[in-house]
């Protein structure tokens, strides 16, 4: 079968590799030049170090996409905790979540035992647990009025549960949804001790990438870089073929100025795995109406500061920033196996709606004093180069209003496909969220195949 596949992000690799691994014919189409979709990075020139376009920290319930890392041959980039160790710093020193090896959600109960947080937080927090784990899902719900309805109060939201919130659905408490937190806390904290484990990379996301690439192209799967979908041609009532721009691909066709070339892919099943704002203008106006809606999803921004310091202030590889603007704060030049100076560290703020629009200067200001604040090693530390990254729409917006608009993988037109963080997975906009989804339309996609043959 003749698989096209729209958008080389997580979504779209995970579904052209699964198809692929079931002998499909797949050309999987990226309309840039790198991969990964709102997970990439890039080689700073100034510093040679390698920069993501924000961190995403993994966990270890991210099963679909450590299995997918594994099976792409880039298992040796990941850097996994034996055991989860989520570390905060504040004016009163540091502190840590450390949970050991217990069968959960004992170990989580043990790490929470071991938080510098008021006795009264630390029950509220237990309360909160027993909610997920045997009370009603709180469907229709803000986190906010779960939190509330939970009884966790000002210093259990405050020194807990709202950074963590945040970070997971890149949206405020007060916004976001209250199901989503609930199945990632379920996922993460009420399975096994070894699936709330944090997990990050030794490189940045391009290299992943391009691992993941080389095993699709390996297996006899075909990339295009740099083809931009035009549009999906239907005939019939069916989904039938993407057509498309192929602009010069490589360096040495750019430097002789290859004009862009137009393609057309006949297609068994078309796979759109790119942005949710996308979907609705690549089909016919005839066919666009069910797709209209997704417009709404809406966005949420992060933004991130990149700093380099010419020595080392910072002795651990990543940190929570307890009421800090800056809400964490990753060494990314340990991270990527440079111990010594310079330091190259990244501040992380979610759902950073009113940062977006204020000056690089300012941001970079604010980091820098969030270090000086909590670190006294910065007192003879100089700042050598900073760098903002904002990302306007870097996930959907998390919030109870917009859930019922998350579409499943199949849709009203016979032969098109959906996938991407921003379908109904159950999960917010998350890495293993894009990476289910990738497999969930390659199963429908595989289980369809009969249907699609002429009669």
């Amino acid at each position: 079968m003749k698989v096209v596949v729209v958008g080389a992000g997580f979504a779209g690799l995970a579904a052209a590799i699964r198809l692929q691994e079931q002998r499909h014919e797949v050309l999987l189409l990226e309309r840039r030049g790198i991969l990964g979709g709102r997970a990439t990075s890039y080689v700073d020139a100034p510093s040679g170090d390698e920069v993501d376009n924000g961190t995403h920290l993994m966990l270890g319930a991210y099963r679909e996409t450590l299995d997918l890392l594994r099976r792409g041959g880039a298992s040796d980039l990941l850097m996994e905790q034996d055991r989860l160790r989520l570390e905060y710093v504040d004016d009163r020193g540091f502190t840590s979540l450390d949970c050991p090896p217990l069968v959960a959600p004992l170990h989580l109960l043990w790490g929470i035992l071991g938080l510098r947080i008021p006795w009264r937080a630390r029950l509220q927090a237990v309360r909160l647990g027993l909610a997920v784990r045997f009370g009603k899902p709180p469907a229709g719900l803000t986190l906010a009025q779960y939190f509330e309805r939970t009884g966790q109060g000002p210093d259990a939201r405050r020194l807990l549960w709202d950074p963590l919130a945040t970070a997971v659905l890149n949206e405020t408490p007060e916004r976001g949804d209250a199901m989503l937190f609930h199945r990632v806390f379920q996922e993460a904290f009420l399975t096994t001790h070894a699936a709330s484990r944090a997990v990050l990379l030794r490189r940045g996301w391009a290299v992943v990438h391009d691992r993941l690439a080389a095993y699709f192209e390996a297996r006899g799967g075909t990339l295009k870089r740099r083809a931009i979908a035009e549009a999906v041609e239907v005939e019939g009532g069916r989904a039938r073929r993407v057509r498309y721009q192929q602009r010069a691909a490589s360096r040495d066709e750019r430097r002789r100025g290859k004009a862009a070339a137009a393609e057309v892919a006949e297609a068994d099943a078309i796979v759109l795995a790119c942005p949710w704002t996308e979907i609705a203008g690549l089909l016919p106006e005839s066919e666009r109406g069910p797709f209209v809606p997704l417009e709404r999803l809406g966005a949420s921004p992060i933004v991130s500061v990149e700093m380099w310091l010419d020595r080392v202030v910072m002795d651990r590889l990543f940190l929570g920033l307890r009421d800090s603007e800056m809400e964490w704060v990753f060494d990314k030049g340990r991270q990527f196996g440079r111990e010594g100076a310079p330091q190259h560290l990244s501040f992380i703020v979610s759902a950073a709606r009113r940062d977006l629009a204020r000056p690089n200067a300012e941001l970079a200001a604010s980091a820098e004093a969030t270090l000086r604040r909590y670190f006294p090693a910065m007192a003879g530390a100089t700042v050598t180069r900073t760098l903002v990254l904002r990302d306007p729409a870097a996930t959907f917006a998390s919030t109870p209003e917009l859930e019922a608009l998350r579409p499943g993988p199949v849709t009203p037109l016979a032969g098109l496909f959906l996938a991407g963080d921003w379908t109904n997975t159950g999960l917010p906009a998350t890495i293993e969220g894009a990476v289910r989804s990738g497999n969930a339309v390659a199963a429908v996609v595989a289980s369809s195949k009969a249907s699609w043959r002429e009669p």
